[in-house]
């Protein structure tokens, strides 16, 4: 989709700094095509940025992913800020618009990384270990046509043994801007884990479970799911944990 030159630098801005409002705990998702070589340098920059006196007064979480399947997505990487409020937010930015230490993250940053899309989620609910040592994300995407009934058929599916064996975290999102078009999803969850390794342990042992495929047949019935990807941290900065910032 052809961006007007305006598009791009007001797209740019959202990329590298949190910006937009929503009530409570929210996220804005960036995603951007990074070169290999140029991942350090990117880093670097963010490394600087949040060093500065500006970048302390940050006071949630900004993590960068590289992707690892998605499909036909162009993007190589997300940037996911997560913040305690709009009113956090907004004195941020204020703060770090007319600094120079975000110029010179700008400067660095807009020659090497391409942008594609952003999205803003607003967090509904948490559940699992919510630690920040999960390195490896997986990521369902839904058009959701009752979402009561998605939270009674979560709860009912976390009362179950399997469950209860579950190992990662799991974050339920509202895509509130950023999917338009009749495919697009209306909600997101969101799932960590320490690894691919105990990913795939647990989602082999949970495959024919019959509580499972009860809750997932519950869903079927009241959402379509459009799409999923993986993905793994590569650094993740700011002092909030996640546990902070989950509902």
């Amino acid at each position: 989709m052809p961006r007007t030159t305006l598009k791009f630098f007001i797209a740019a801005a959202v990329l590298y700094l949190p910006l937009l409002a929503a009530a409570g705990p929210g996220l804005q998702l960036s995603t951007s095509t990074i070169l290999p070589q140029d991942v350090a340098k990117v880093v670097a920059a963010r490394d600087a940025f949040m060093a500065s006196s500006v970048g302390k007064q940050f006071k949630g979480r900004v993590v960068l992913l590289q992707h690892i399947a998605d499909g036909a997505d162009p993007a190589s990487h997300t940037t996911v800020s997560i913040f305690h409020s709009a009113a956090e937010l907004e004195t941020f930015t204020k703060a770090a618009m007319n600094d120079p230490a975000y110029k010179a993250f700008l400067d660095a940053i807009v020659p090497i990384s391409k942008l594609q899309m952003t999205t803003r989620t607003a967090a509904l609910r948490s559940w699992g270990d919510i630690v920040d040592t999960d390195t490896v994300w997986s990521s369902f995407y839904f058009r959701v046509t009752d979402l009561a009934a998605v939270n009674v058929a979560m709860d009912e599916w976390q009362k179950s043994p399997m469950y209860k064996k579950f190992p990662g975290q799991g974050h339920l999102a509202a895509i509130t801007f950023g999917g338009v078009g009749a495919d697009a999803p209306t909600h997101v969850i969101n799932v960590g884990w320490a690894s691919i390794a105990e990913m795939e342990s647990y989602t082999d042992m949970r495959a024919t479970d019959p509580d499972w495929l009860k809750y997932q047949a519950a869903l079927r019935k009241v959402s379509t799911q459009v799409g999923a990807d993986l993905a793994m941290e590569v650094k993740s900065w700011g002092p909030a944990t996640l546990k902070s910032l989950s509902p």
